[in-house]
């Protein structure tokens, strides 16, 4: 093959990724249907119940446009199928993007946006994505409850733990924040976090001024579609 675009988009791919997606999906209609029974064993009034499904599934649409957005940023440097497996099961961006770059360098291209890349190099990226994907689901299934405690315990006696979680915290927001925010050379970044920073400042600002509850909630995303679109206007 010439490159990984053809086994990126091919229809052997699309089964695939549409296997595990179908079973989330399955997965997603038997806990629906699992709450239903349990609303009327418990008598609830199935009206109430139906309108806050709605509700549910009205106010979820728009905090779920970034990993729309996400999905549609990758298709270039990943083909069609790809992203839309690894952002519907256990995905994001800085993870995804990261893990591909960085093993498609050790194939000796320059990165997600070499379009030269060879299928062997593409497979590679794809099984090191969903690989490492599935150690903290692990983790968490026999680590999980040992950690929580010790973290509970820590955070109860107060001292350096509280303080070094907080410190590791802001520390993972600075490694992926600083090197977008002060690169003066390319300054799509900055101009970009200043407008998401911005907007979600004013958005949170008007949802309180106005009373409006539901904009607060979507303010987030509202000012990573707004950060997007100026990164657009300014490139």
């Amino acid at each position: 093959m010439k490159n990984f675009l053809e086994i990126a988009n091919s229809q052997t791919l699309f089964i695939l990724c549409l296997v595990p997606i179908l079973l989330v999906v399955g997965q997603s209609v038997i806990f629906v249907r699992m709450g239903l029974k349990r609303t009327k064993e418990l008598n609830m009034n199935q009206t109430n119940v139906k309108k806050a499904m709605v509700n549910s599934a009205v106010f979820s649409l728009l905090p779920s446009l970034p990993i729309v957005i996400t999905v549609a940023a990758l298709m270039p440097s990943l083909g069609k199928y790809v992203p839309w497996l690894r952002l519907s099961v256990i995905g994001s961006v800085s993870y995804e993007s990261a893990a591909a770059d960085m093993t498609l360098r050790m194939f000796g291209y320059e990165g997600m946006g070499d379009a030269s890349v060879s299928g062997p190099a593409f497979i590679s990226a794809v099984w090191v994505m969903c690989g490492v994907s599935i150690v903290w689901p692990l983790v968490n299934v026999l680590l999980l409850k040992f950690y929580d405690g010790r973290v509970k315990s820590a955070q109860s006696s107060g001292g350096f733990m509280k303080v070094a979680a907080g410190a590791m915290f802001i520390g993972l927001m600075c490694v992926m924040f600083v090197p977008r925010a002060v690169n003066f050379q390319d300054p799509v970044g900055i101009v970009v976090c200043l407008t998401a920073g911005i907007a979600v400042v004013l958005l949170d600002w008007i949802s309180k001024k106005l009373s409006l509850k539901w904009l607060s909630d979507f303010s987030f995303p509202m000012a990573m579609i707004m950060g997007m679109a100026m990164a657009i206007i300014i490139s």
